[in-house]
């Protein structure tokens, strides 16, 4: 079937997600309605008194599991007693699941199955009280990757663990409670929900097509440059065609991998750039919204290689889910990508 080129200003339309199989809807005439960018923000105090992540150990926390010194100190000798770090992951004091010591098995209760809550989960903190990632070096980005990287790795050996999770909040709106940057860290003894569709999928592209699903849309993005906002050696930065909320943001590697662990360190290089490239012209571009970033990649022990491709996914926000995206499953999106694509270039 032969593409089109057509204007999407004013028009609203079902758009399919190419791996999923979800439709969502542009709503670009909701883009007029007051605040659709603008929902109130709450800001966080700048400075918290007795902040929990400024001097993490001073505030009851154990020993990190990984420290890793400020980058500009990486060259000297670096104190032992933690001085010098940048950036460092220690349990999480509320965790969502309790550390593993045995693999958990599902129980019958009637007709439902339960399971122990065991895995880990971890917090990934930078020093700076203040600077977010759109704010940081490229060193420093860089150096936080390394953190994720690293840990990743160790917790992928782990005999129970499927799947692990890197994410971060940003703001009030996303979910952060604490005003000092920080990301998090969870490794279940599940796969979720989201990836088995997202596998699925892929795998069924992969099957009909002999060829990554992910790669073909990245092939198309390229040769057509409407949703791309930025790209290096390595990543390309792109607004999806098929959006879950107006201006989401994907980072995808341009060279198919299924594992963000088979990273090497100049792809932690490029990727640490696109990031921060990608969070300054969101901050610039559409008025420092709130935001989640996270990323997908194959589950900890799957073979997937040929198929699935892993990527960072970030969602402002910039509005809120009402009676419409409740009753159906179906994401409204009030700015197009292509709107978007061309506002976040611009900034």
């Amino acid at each position: 079937m032969k593409s089109k080129k057509k204007s999407f200003k004013a028009v609203s339309e079902f758009r399919k997600d190419l791996v999923s199989g979800d439709w969502i809807l542009v709503a670009s005439r909701r883009s007029e309605r007051p605040q659709v960018h603008s929902a109130k923000k709450i800001i966080l105090p700048a400075i918290e008194k007795n902040c929990p992540f400024d001097n993490p150990q001073a505030n009851g926390n154990p020993a990190p599991l990984l420290w890793i010194a400020h980058p500009t100190k990486r060259s000297k000798k670096v104190d032992s007693t933690l001085k010098d770090w940048w950036v460092q992951i220690i349990p999480n004091k509320y965790p969502a699941l309790t550390p593993l010591d045995r693999c958990p098995g599902q129980v019958a209760e009637g007709p439902y199955y339960i399971m122990d809550g065991v895995g880990f989960h971890e917090v990934i903190i930078t020093k700076d009280h203040r600077r977010r990632i759109s704010e940081m070096t490229q060193k420093e980005v860089e150096t936080l990757l390394q953190a994720y990287h690293e840990r990743y790795q160790a917790l992928a050996r782990e005999a129970c663990i499927e799947y692990i999770l890197i994410f971060h909040n940003q703001g009030l709106h996303a979910g952060a409670t604490i005003v000092h940057p920080h990301s998090q860290l969870i490794a279940l003894p599940i796969t979720p929900p989201d990836v088995i569709r997202s596998l699925e999928g892929s795998r069924l592209y992969y099957t009909q097509n002999g060829k990554c699903v992910h790669c073909s849309m990245l092939d198309w993005e390229r040769k057509a440059k409407i949703r791309i906002i930025y790209e290096n050696k390595k990543f390309v930065v792109i607004e999806p065609f098929a959006p879950r909320v107006s201006f989401e943001t994907r980072i995808f590697p341009k060279v198919h991998s299924a594992n963000f662990d088979k990273m090497s360190e100049s792809d932690r290089r490029e990727l640490a750039d696109a990031l921060r490239s990608a969070l300054k012209k969101i901050k610039k571009g559409i008025g420092d919204p709130d935001y989640n970033f996270f990323i997908h990649t194959a589950p900890a022990k799957a073979v997937v290689a040929d198929y699935y491709h892993w990527h960072m996914e970030i969602l402002p926000h910039t509005s809120i889910w009402a009676g419409l995206e409740l009753g159906t499953g179906i994401e409204v999106v009030a700015i197009s990508p292509e709107e978007s694509a061309s506002t976040l270039r611009r900034a």
